[in-house]
């Protein structure tokens, strides 16, 4: 099970990839996506595993775009998560601006993937849920060579992963401007 869920609509898997990837390779753990082959296998009773992996979860990411945000599966998994009492972090994209989340997601702190530094803040705030050690604030890198080899490198792994994720990004967004 999964510590991290991530929720999504079908049409915009390749959001919840990116952002799953960036976790993973950011923090070092693998969120639960229900359309991950590698995380439900054939044969298995996928309504049961999402619950499952839902009631063990800690947190509870929401991609909400402009579309999103009105599909029930959505609202059905922020629902479990809302009434087990998990945190849940709306993660704007796709148009919908954080001052654009209607209740009762706008009573949550949210994340925009348009906003300069808020996936660094996505990745701090998971981290900080689930008591792990938390990313190094992009800004203070230059900081890490006096912390010596090991935090160099932990540095590096860190931005080579920022970096990519916004590359990913950028290349969904220009994708989705031209259609």
């Amino acid at each position: 099970m999964a510590d991290v869920f991530l929720s999504f609509i079908h049409e915009e898997k390749d959001y919840a990839e990116i952002v799953q990837a960036f976790i993973t390779q950011i923090l070092e753990i693998r969120p639960f996506m229900s359309s991950d082959k590698l995380q439900v296998y054939a044969g298995e009773k996928w309504l049961d595993r999402i619950m499952d992996e839902l009631k063990e979860a800690k947190v509870i990411i929401l991609m909400l775009s402009e579309e999103s945000v009105k599909r029930p599966w959505v609202n059905f998994e922020a629902g479990a998560g809302w009434a087990t009492d998990k945190k849940i972090i709306p993660v704007c994209f796709g148009g919908l601006r954080k001052e654009d989340l209607p209740k009762p997601y706008s009573g949550l702190q949210a994340v925009d993937l348009q906003n300069s530094g808020d996936t660094e803040y996505l990745a701090r705030s998971i981290a900080h849920y689930l008591g792990i050690e938390e990313p190094m604030n992009l800004k203070y890198m230059g900081a890490a060579a006096l912390g010596g080899k090991e935090a160099m490198k932990k540095a590096e792994k860190e931005l080579a992963a920022y970096n990519e994720f916004m590359s990913k990004l950028m290349v969904l967004l220009k994708r989705r401007i031209s259609s």
